[in-house]
């Protein structure tokens, strides 16, 4: 199937929903796969289970970067933005040598909301929109924990932890008391929270993390 379909995840589900909006103008859009290099939306590829690795994305880096410039040579982008996970990133190191001067360059980088903010706002030229609860007076999708600023909804956070547990990310099973379920399966509140901000599971604490949790409208429950 095309590339745009196979892949999972919050990111996608972003993308594809702004582009199943039939935009004027809508993005080129090209994925950096572990498999297959830098490839189009529409190339057709199977299903794999290849994950991207440091040594992996240095593996790709030399064609990763000679495809970019055969891409940019071939057109001029006025607008670019760079929406990549912190393992894929070094596979694009160099980026900045090829891209014309003329382009303004967005790169969505650090924990998956951030990513996710920014790639909305690159898309739909604003930030997403958040539903507040004024019994708790917080706002429901917004969360910052020891700087780190969250924006997702709670479907966005589910995708997050279905997305974390495919890749195989730390251990979902190291909770003790309080857990949340995703598709049926008990998960630290922790790991889910280091994932989404990047930071280790050591720099902050489990009442914190339900917090941020309760904060994004995700339900976390104890035994």
């Amino acid at each position: 199937m095309p590339a745009i379909a196979r892949y999972d995840g919050p990111i996608f589900h972003l993308l594809r929903r702004f582009l199943q909006q039939k935009p004027s103008n809508p993005p080129d859009t090209y994925i950096l796969s572990a498999e297959f290099g830098l490839i189009f939306q529409d190339y057709p590829i199977p299903y794999y289970d290849r994950r991207m690795t440091k040594q992996r994305s240095q593996q790709l880096q030399p064609e990763v970067i000679d495809k970019l410039q055969h891409i940019l040579n071939a057109r001029l982008y006025p607008e670019i933005c760079i929406c990549v996970g912190r393992d894929y990133f070094k596979a694009l190191e160099g980026y900045d040598t090829v891209i014309q001067s003329s382009s303004n360059v967005q790169i969505a980088t650090g924990s998956l909301g951030k990513k996710l903010v920014k790639l909305h706002t690159w898309l739909y030229g604003k930030p997403s929109e958040l539903n507040q609860n004024h019994s708790t007076n917080t706002l429901r999708g917004k969360a910052c924990l020891r700087g780190v600023e969250v924006e997702m909804t709670p479907a966005q956070v589910l995708d997050a932890a279905r997305q974390a547990l495919t890749e195989g990310k730390g251990n979902p099973a190291s909770y003790q008391s309080w857990y949340l379920l995703v598709d049926g399966q008990r998960v630290s509140p922790k790991w889910l929270v280091s994932y989404l901000t990047g930071l280790p599971v050591s720099s902050f604490h489990s009442s914190e993390a339900r917090r941020m949790l309760v904060q994004l409208g995700v339900e976390v429950s104890c035994l």
